[in-house]
């Protein structure tokens, strides 16, 4: 690792080999934040936001106590959120008749009345379902990731946040597509329904029928069997990680330059709103404060402008970001790598062999 595969490069992984051992207790903490916040919006307002939001604002280590405390209020407030979820989901797709996905066939005024449509209508059922039940488990797996915060900040913290986000944003991915698919399904079948109300041969709406559903499910197959689809989740979770260590921990090659003039009470104040409200809007306003102060260090100017020569894409600003943090005097830069010393090969575990001690067991469910 050198300065310039920091600045410029999008393996998060080998980024953070480079600086592990010299990271602090709160930059571990609010890179296991940052990472949660992928799945802000599964949520509900209250305990599941606010132990995120404890996560980025404390004191860290935190208590054990206190730890204890809030791992409690999250196991308590799961099945609700869960319940919530699942019923907000049934909203979405209640046209597609979710409870109808048990049905083998249609139910009919007479026995030997043919139904053309109904494949479609099944086939929509059985996706309505499993949206539902896939957004309740995307939900699990979240919290997983909120109850993983409070394992006390370090490497494994970390990497127990990023597996059970990886898995919440794939089984995310898949309950939106199932839910698409039923929709899809749904319109498919009254379609077919109204073309072949007055048609005399129905059995052959009826194979119409029976050949969308089969293009459908064989599309999602394929998708679900691309051989790249892990690649790129993986190189999409180690340019997220490289965009995180940035903001929170800064250049290591290069420390910044900070004058105690600068920090003005006009400075400070605005770096203390922009920190609590996330206003991340209001960095090039805090830029203008910190140039009437005359700050003259270009890497901070930069950085809240969003005009960094190295940058691809536009800064994503969390909560730790370096620039606020050296403003409030909590910037911990980790400096060089002692010389000689070498590089400790770091743990990377997997989403499988996690043991949280998680309180909701999903047993042997199959999805139809």
């Amino acid at each position: 690792m050198n300065e310039a595969k920091w600045l410029t490069g999008a393996d998060g992984e080998a980024m953070l080999d480079h600086v592990a051992d010299r990271l602090s207790p709160r930059q571990w903490a609010l890179l296991a934040a940052a990472h949660t916040r992928k799945l802000w919006d599964l949520f509900p307002a209250g305990v599941l936001r606010d132990a995120v939001e404890f996560a980025e604002r404390a004191d860290h280590p935190v208590p054990e106590a206190d730890r204890s405390d809030w791992v409690r209020r999250v196991d308590a407030a799961l099945p609700a959120a869960v319940g919530a979820a699942g019923l907000a989901q049934r909203e979405i797709v209640r046209s597609c008749d979710p409870d109808a996905a048990d049905l083998d066939a249609p139910v009919l005024s007479r026995p030997n009345q043919v139904a053309p449509a109904f494949p479609l209508f099944q086939a929509a059922s059985r996706s309505s379902r499993n949206s539902i039940e896939w957004t309740e488990a995307a939900l699990t797996e979240a919290v997983r990731a909120v109850r993983a915060l409070f394992a006390g900040p370090g490497e494994e913290m970390l990497e127990s946040v990023r597996a059970a986000v990886d898995e919440a944003s794939g089984t995310r991915t898949n309950a939106n597509r199932a839910a698409n698919n039923a929709l899809r399904l749904k319109a498919k079948g009254d379609e077919v329904a109204d073309q072949a109300a007055g048609a005399k041969n129905k059995r052959l709406y009826e194979s119409i029928a029976v050949e969308e559903v089969r293009k459908i499910e064989e599309g999602n197959r394929e998708r679900g069997g691309d051989p790249d689809a892990d690649d790129r989740r993986d190189r999409a979770a180690r340019k997220l990680l490289a965009g995180h260590l940035r903001e929170i921990v800064g250049n290591p090659f290069a420390a910044p330059r900070f004058e105690p003039g600068w920090r003005t009470d006009t400075v400070v104040q605005l770096a203390r709103g922009i920190y609590a409200d996330r206003a991340w809007d209001r960095m090039p306003i805090l830029a203008d404060a910190l140039l009437d102060a005359d700050c003259d260090e270009e890497a901070v100017l930069r950085h809240l402008r969003g005009t960094e020569k190295h940058a691809a894409e536009p800064v994503a600003h969390v909560r730790g970001c370096w620039v606020i943090e050296l403003i409030l005097g909590r910037y911990e830069p980790p400096g060089p790598p002692k010389p000689g010393e070498k590089k400790r090969p770091r743990r990377r575990s997997r989403f499988d062999d996690l043991d949280l001690g998680f309180p909701l067991d999903l047993g042997d469910d199959r999805l139809a």
